[in-house]
């Protein structure tokens, strides 16, 4: 924004409204280990089960559930859902989309699943695994994906 010739206050501004749209998502093996992490309560980790797959966000600097899915596949699609509700992505922008656990298999399978918020955007959707600081509050078996929504 500085080589474009903005002054400090426009870029200031620009970053603020940047800010107000990065979103994160994701689907989540559990909540126990946001749970323990104090996270979020013991209730909200029972009320989400061990059958069923959550899909949670930041919202206001807090953990929210989103909502729970029975299976990887309806995670997925709960997933897609809620980065179809923010507005989509702003693929101007950088995203980020990272896993927890030994294998990339469960990211494989959600970039597979959503296809269709990748196809005409980006040549091939790269992903990682998220660091340990985070991967111990979420556990193994999470997708997460950080983007900005579209404007």
């Amino acid at each position: 924004l500085a080589k474009q010739g903005m002054s400090a206050a426009q870029i200031a501004s620009e970053l603020d409204d940047a800010k107000c749209r990065i979103r994160l998502v994701a689907l989540l093996y559990t909540l126990e280990y946001l749970q323990k992490g104090g996270r979020i309560s013991k209730t909200a980790a029972f009320a989400g089960g061990v059958l069923f797959k959550p899909v949670v966000a930041i919202q206001d600097g807090a953990v929210a559930v989103l909502g729970k899915a029975r299976g990887s596949k309806k995670g997925n699609n709960l997933l897609i859902q809620q980065v179809k509700e923010a507005g989509g992505i702003d693929f101007d922008m950088p995203f980020f989309l990272g896993y927890t656990g030994l294998g990339y298999d469960l990211v494989r399978k959600y970039v597979e699943d959503s296809r269709e918020l990748w196809e005409g955007h980006v040549e091939s959707v790269g992903y990682s695994t998220v660091g340990g600081t985070i991967g111990t509050h979420v556990g193994p078996g999470a997708v997460a994906l950080a983007f900005f929504a579209k404007q």
